[in-house]
């Protein structure tokens, strides 16, 4: 035999000797081949065929129709504050009083100026009335009497950014500052709705903001609510917001006792319809951002990769709480929903068909 043929054998026998080692060594580290891994019972459902969708639920809040942040003009020191979280005020209610003494002692000039400027008008209105003063002087001091009074009509008027009143009526929902605080021209000292009037404020997906018209009407479900409510399309943004690529849309509520500001609730935006196909919340298998179910194949259970969408809260009747597949799963597909935490692709079941 050749010296090259011997090579070629030796080498050979080389490499099949390290793969024999490596295949033990892979076979050690990660434990029992799938092969032998021992088969478990398990309850399975068939994923559902549900009706076409024909709209998207948006998410978004409740809000009051009217809102003001009531802050001062002028900057001072707050010496009165008549606001508390809850309370309820008239549209010129007292909110704050400020010690600004710059407007103090500007107002006190104008008026000593003006009451100098009317002792002059008096003694020049004497004089002309007998003609003992000249025309153009008296014309001098009847302006500085209007001017003085019009220094006074502003000071009175600066004066006044010293107390806050309340332009709305409605009910105090937050409050910045305290008496004694300083106060900022612009800064929010408390902030009042009006409770009697709500709108809701919904972000639509601007792929689907071609269906939403103005002053159509779209169902809302308030979370806090037992039924869904009818609400009135007020205002759309003429913009998209470039982070989250949805449109801002205000909705007109109906009045109701029950509504709070802040509530969150759900519109749906009427869509093209669109099948879908659900599954039972509890089938699914979440490792970080990806989420899987496992497919029952050949008596096998083989994990397969979802794409889940909106989740369907069970029938008060009863059932389970069920969740779209978008992709992923098909119809009929049967799904493994129990021992899923457990469970190991390739492992084999026996199955007991189970209604969600």
């Amino acid at each position: 035999m050749s010296r090259i043929a011997k090579n070629v054998r030796v080498i050979t026998s080389a490499t099949a000797l390290a793969s024999a080692v490596l295949m033990g060594c892979h076979s050690e580290h990660h434990g029992t081949p799938a092969a032998a891994l021992p088969s478990i019972a398990v309850q399975t459902t068939v994923a559902r065929a549900e009706a076409p969708v024909l709209g998207v639920a948006a998410v978004g809040t409740v809000r009051a129709q009217e809102r003001v942040e009531i802050a001062p003009t002028v900057m001072g020191k707050i010496t009165e504050l008549h606001c508390a979280i809850g309370d309820h005020v008239k549209a010129g209610d007292l909110i704050a009083r400020l010690s600004v003494q710059e407007l103090a002692a500007r107002l006190a000039q104008a008026r000593e100026s003006l009451a100098n400027a009317t002792l002059e008008l008096d003694r020049a209105n004497k004089l002309k009335n007998s003609a003992a003063i000249p025309g153009a002087e008296y014309d001098t001091v009847l302006s500085r009497h209007r001017i003085a009074q019009a220094a006074q009509a502003e000071a009175v008027t600066m004066a006044g950014y010293a107390v806050v009143r309340a332009p709305i009526s409605g009910v105090v929902t937050a409050k910045t500052s305290n008496t004694g605080d300083m106060a900022m021209p612009g800064q929010p000292v408390c902030v009042i709705e009006d409770p009697s009037t709500f709108r809701f404020e919904a972000t639509i997906p601007e792929t689907l903001i071609r269906y939403v018209q103005p002053a159509a009407t779209l169902e809302v479900k308030i979370d806090m609510l037992d039924v869904a409510v009818t609400a009135t399309v007020a205002e759309i943004a003429p913009t998209t917001d470039t982070a989250s690529r949805t449109v801002l849309v205000k909705l007109r509520m109906p009045a109701d006792p029950r509504l709070r500001v802040g509530a969150f609730g759900r519109v749906m935006v009427p869509s093209t319809a669109v099948a879908t196909v659900t599954v039972p919340t509890r089938a699914l298998v979440r490792h970080g951002q990806l989420v899987s179910v496992f497919v029952v194949s050949e008596g096998k259970a083989r994990l397969r990769l979802v794409r889940t969408g909106r989740t369907i809260a069970a029938a008060p009747t009863g059932g389970a709480d069920r969740i779209e597949i978008n992709a992923g799963v098909q119809p009929s597909d049967v799904i493994v929903v129990d021992h899923v935490d457990t469970l190991v692709d390739g492992q084999p079941v026996t199955t007991t068909a189970v209604q969600q």
